[in-house]
Protein backbone atom coordinates (compact mmCIF):
# COMPACT_ATOMS: atom_id res chain seq x y z
CA UNK A 1 0.00 0.00 0.00
CA UNK A 2 1.37 3.39 -0.86
CA UNK A 3 1.98 6.20 1.65
CA UNK A 4 -0.58 7.85 0.19
CA UNK A 5 -3.05 5.22 0.41
CA UNK A 6 -2.00 5.14 3.88
CA UNK A 7 -2.90 8.46 4.74
CA UNK A 8 -5.87 8.66 3.04
CA UNK A 9 -7.31 5.75 4.94
CA UNK A 10 -6.21 7.52 8.33
CA UNK A 11 -7.45 10.58 7.81
CA UNK A 12 -10.74 9.01 6.18
CA UNK A 13 -11.25 7.50 9.31
CA UNK A 14 -10.31 9.62 12.10
CA UNK A 15 -10.30 13.64 10.33
CA UNK A 16 -13.82 13.41 8.63
CA UNK A 17 -16.08 14.69 11.76
CA UNK A 18 -13.35 17.20 13.40
CA UNK A 19 -12.89 18.57 9.97
CA UNK A 20 -16.50 18.83 8.97
CA UNK A 21 -17.41 20.47 11.81
CA UNK A 22 -14.24 22.98 11.53
CA UNK A 23 -15.30 23.80 7.60
CA UNK A 24 -19.02 23.36 7.73
CA UNK A 25 -18.50 20.15 5.03
CA UNK A 26 -20.51 17.10 5.43
CA UNK A 27 -18.16 14.22 6.67
CA UNK A 28 -18.97 12.44 3.11
CA UNK A 29 -17.70 15.71 1.24
CA UNK A 30 -14.34 15.87 3.58
CA UNK A 31 -13.65 12.30 2.97
CA UNK A 32 -14.22 12.72 -1.22
CA UNK A 33 -11.87 16.09 -1.00
CA UNK A 34 -9.29 15.38 1.34
CA UNK A 35 -7.58 12.82 -0.20
CA UNK A 36 -7.94 15.06 -3.50
CA UNK A 37 -6.23 17.99 -1.02
CA UNK A 38 -3.65 16.24 0.26
CA UNK A 39 -2.93 14.45 -3.55
CA UNK A 40 -2.51 18.09 -4.61
CA UNK A 41 0.23 18.82 -1.51
CA UNK A 42 2.43 16.45 -1.89
CA UNK A 43 2.20 16.61 -6.19
CA UNK A 44 3.71 20.38 -5.35
CA UNK A 45 6.43 18.68 -3.31
CA UNK A 46 7.02 16.27 -6.08
CA UNK A 47 7.65 19.20 -8.23
CA UNK A 48 9.72 21.46 -5.34
CA UNK A 49 11.46 18.43 -4.52
CA UNK A 50 12.59 17.94 -8.00
CA UNK A 51 15.96 20.09 -7.72
CA UNK A 52 18.75 19.24 -5.37
CA UNK A 53 18.56 21.95 -3.20
CA UNK A 54 14.76 21.84 -3.06
CA UNK A 55 14.81 17.87 -1.87
CA UNK A 56 17.85 18.97 0.69
CA UNK A 57 15.35 21.64 2.25
CA UNK A 58 12.47 19.29 2.07
CA UNK A 59 15.15 16.20 4.26
CA UNK A 60 16.00 19.10 6.36
CA UNK A 61 12.75 20.15 7.60
CA UNK A 62 11.44 16.44 7.82
CA UNK A 63 14.47 15.67 10.04
CA UNK A 64 12.42 17.27 13.06
CA UNK A 65 9.11 15.18 12.36
CA UNK A 66 8.31 12.33 13.73
CA UNK A 67 4.42 11.63 12.53
CA UNK A 68 3.19 12.06 15.78
CA UNK A 69 0.63 14.19 14.82
CA UNK A 70 -0.70 11.15 12.95
CA UNK A 71 -1.59 9.08 16.20
CA UNK A 72 -4.37 12.29 17.15
CA UNK A 73 -5.46 13.09 13.73
CA UNK A 74 -7.78 15.58 15.63
CA UNK A 75 -5.39 18.06 16.08
CA UNK A 76 -5.39 19.09 12.16
CA UNK A 77 -8.33 20.93 13.06
CA UNK A 78 -6.81 22.92 15.96
CA UNK A 79 -6.45 26.69 14.79
CA UNK A 80 -2.43 26.56 15.78
CA UNK A 81 -1.92 23.40 13.30
CA UNK A 82 -3.97 24.72 10.43
CA UNK A 83 -2.38 28.03 11.03
CA UNK A 84 1.54 26.37 10.86
CA UNK A 85 -1.00 24.64 7.69
CA UNK A 86 -1.34 28.10 5.95
CA UNK A 87 2.23 28.50 5.59
CA UNK A 88 3.24 24.70 4.31
CA UNK A 89 0.76 25.39 1.97
CA UNK A 90 2.54 28.90 0.59
CA UNK A 91 5.87 27.36 0.42
CA UNK A 92 4.74 24.54 -1.83
CA UNK A 93 2.03 25.79 -4.15
CA UNK A 94 4.13 29.56 -3.82
CA UNK A 95 1.50 31.94 -5.89
CA UNK A 96 -0.57 29.02 -7.11
CA UNK A 97 -2.21 29.21 -3.77
CA UNK A 98 -5.36 30.11 -4.72
CA UNK A 99 -5.52 28.39 -8.24
CA UNK A 100 -4.86 25.26 -6.12
CA UNK A 101 -8.14 26.32 -3.69
CA UNK A 102 -10.64 27.33 -6.87
CA UNK A 103 -9.45 23.79 -8.50
CA UNK A 104 -10.05 21.88 -5.80
CA UNK A 105 -13.78 23.75 -5.14
CA UNK A 106 -14.77 23.19 -9.08
CA UNK A 107 -14.09 19.23 -8.68
CA UNK A 108 -16.06 19.38 -5.69
CA UNK A 109 -18.92 20.61 -7.33
CA UNK A 110 -18.18 24.49 -6.38
CA UNK A 111 -17.46 24.66 -2.73
CA UNK A 112 -16.84 27.45 -1.26
CA UNK A 113 -12.63 28.51 -2.10
CA UNK A 114 -12.54 29.49 1.96
CA UNK A 115 -13.60 25.93 2.96
CA UNK A 116 -11.33 24.43 0.33
CA UNK A 117 -8.78 26.66 2.17
CA UNK A 118 -9.19 25.27 5.56
CA UNK A 119 -9.53 21.51 4.59
CA UNK A 120 -6.00 22.06 2.73
CA UNK A 121 -4.68 23.83 5.63
CA UNK A 122 -5.66 20.49 7.95
CA UNK A 123 -4.18 18.40 4.92
CA UNK A 124 -0.75 19.96 4.43
CA UNK A 125 0.48 18.85 7.98
CA UNK A 126 -0.65 15.30 7.81
CA UNK A 127 1.38 15.05 4.31
CA UNK A 128 4.47 16.04 5.80
CA UNK A 129 3.65 14.24 9.60
CA UNK A 130 3.32 11.03 6.70
CA UNK A 131 6.97 11.97 5.14
CA UNK A 132 8.60 12.40 7.83
CA UNK A 133 7.51 9.63 9.51
CA UNK A 134 8.59 7.22 6.53
CA UNK A 135 12.04 9.19 6.33
CA UNK A 136 12.73 8.17 9.97
CA UNK A 137 11.01 4.39 10.12
CA UNK A 138 12.86 3.83 6.57
CA UNK A 139 16.12 5.86 7.20
CA UNK A 140 15.92 7.83 3.79
CA UNK A 141 18.88 9.87 2.82
CA UNK A 142 18.08 13.29 0.22
CA UNK A 143 17.92 10.90 -3.00
CA UNK A 144 15.66 8.18 -1.77
CA UNK A 145 12.94 10.50 0.02
CA UNK A 146 13.09 12.80 -3.32
CA UNK A 147 12.22 10.05 -5.03
CA UNK A 148 9.16 8.77 -2.39
CA UNK A 149 7.59 12.17 -2.95
CA UNK A 150 8.35 11.57 -6.57
CA UNK A 151 6.72 8.26 -6.70
CA UNK A 152 3.69 9.44 -4.68
CA UNK A 153 2.83 12.62 -6.47
CA UNK A 154 2.99 11.11 -9.72
CA UNK A 155 0.79 8.49 -8.39
CA UNK A 156 -1.41 11.42 -6.62
CA UNK A 157 -1.72 13.09 -9.90
CA UNK A 158 -2.64 9.85 -12.20
CA UNK A 159 -5.52 9.32 -9.17
CA UNK A 160 -6.74 12.65 -9.47
CA UNK A 161 -10.24 13.82 -11.05
CA UNK A 162 -10.45 14.83 -14.51
CA UNK A 163 -11.47 18.67 -13.04
CA UNK A 164 -7.89 18.32 -11.31
CA UNK A 165 -5.49 17.16 -14.08
CA UNK A 166 -4.87 20.97 -15.61
CA UNK A 167 -3.68 22.29 -12.21
CA UNK A 168 -1.47 19.25 -11.23
CA UNK A 169 -0.29 19.75 -15.07
CA UNK A 170 0.79 23.22 -14.39
CA UNK A 171 2.42 22.24 -10.82
CA UNK A 172 4.73 20.10 -12.81
CA UNK A 173 5.29 23.13 -15.37
CA UNK A 174 5.22 26.09 -13.72
CA UNK A 175 5.57 25.48 -9.13
CA UNK A 176 6.93 28.05 -8.07
CA UNK A 177 6.65 26.58 -4.18
CA UNK A 178 9.88 27.78 -2.44
CA UNK A 179 11.21 24.63 0.15
CA UNK A 180 14.01 26.75 1.13
CA UNK A 181 15.61 25.82 4.86
CA UNK A 182 14.17 29.29 6.17
CA UNK A 183 10.27 28.90 4.56
CA UNK A 184 9.90 25.25 5.89
CA UNK A 185 11.13 26.51 9.04
CA UNK A 186 7.43 26.11 9.50
CA UNK A 187 7.20 26.95 13.23
CA UNK A 188 8.47 25.83 16.44
CA UNK A 189 5.47 24.76 17.89
CA UNK A 190 4.22 22.71 14.95
CA UNK A 191 7.67 20.66 14.85
CA UNK A 192 8.60 20.72 18.23
CA UNK A 193 5.58 20.01 19.64
CA UNK A 194 2.34 18.32 17.23
CA UNK A 195 5.23 16.60 15.55
CA UNK A 196 7.29 15.51 18.25
CA UNK A 197 11.31 16.02 18.81
CA UNK A 198 13.29 13.13 17.57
Amino acid sequence: MSLMDQLTQVVASQMAQSAAQKTGLSEGMVAKLAPMAMGAIMNGLKTNASNPQGAQALASALDRHDGGLLNNIGNLANDDTMADGQKILGHVFGGRQAVAEQELAKAAGGLDQGQVNALLAMAAPAVLGALGRAKREQNLDVSALAGLVTEEGQRAQKAAPAEMSGFMKMLDSDGDGNLNNEAMGIGKKLLGGLFGKR
